[in-house]
């Protein structure tokens, strides 16, 4: 998984919302009455909390190495974790480049710079549930695997997040998700 492979699917992730929907029609009194009245609700399931079968447990542990060895915060284009390791994107020199870094068995390595463009975010831009970021995915596709994490920024400092699935079919998704794992939409790569 590559920076720059995340970033290149970050503009199509939110086509598609999946939401479950309810029509309930709902009967008027005679006073203002001219028919019945359609009312549209979304209803959001909870995802329960469960183990991650992707290492997004590691994400805090993962920055903290960073900014430990770089000396303080850092801002980042990507973050991403697999079932074994969390991959971070730290931009340097004012984001003309990027670092990547490895975060494996608590071990800490890094490759050399490479020329670099985009948006970035700020470590304290993290808000999920490492237990529930990908709980519905999980749930929703029980035949799929989910092969990566990806924490990817947007405009301004922010955040999305998404999971790679991989279908038993043969193909791939991207399922974009809140940061306790509600399905907010699904791109096929």
């Amino acid at each position: 998984m590559s920076w720059q492979r995340g970033r290149r699917f970050a503009a199509a992730r939110f086509i598609g919302a999946f939401a479950i929907v309810t029509v309930v029609a709902v009967g008027c009194s005679d006073d203002n009455a001219s028919g019945p009245t359609t009312v549209v609700t979304l209803v959001a399931a909870e995802c329960a909390a469960q183990q991650p079968s992707l290492r997004v447990d590691l994400v805090g542990q993962a920055v903290e190495a960073v900014e430990t060895q770089l000396g303080g915060p850092q801002q980042y284009f990507e973050i991403n974790a697999t079932s074994l390791l969390v991959n971070l994107f730290v931009a340097i020199d004012d984001g003309t480049k990027v670092r990547p870094f490895v975060f494996l068995q608590g071990e800490l390595s890094s490759t050399e710079p490479e020329t670099a463009q985009g948006n970035t975010f700020a470590a304290d831009a993290l808000e999920f549930d490492p237990q529930k970021v990908t709980s519905c995915v999980a749930d929703e596709l029980p035949s799929s695997t989910a092969s990566a994490f990806e924490i990817i920024a947007g405009p301004d400092g922010a955040v999305s997040y998404s999971l790679v699935v991989d279908s038993p079919a043969g193909g791939q998704l991207v399922v974009a998700v809140s940061g306790v794992g509600r399905v907010l939409s699904v791109d096929p790569v």
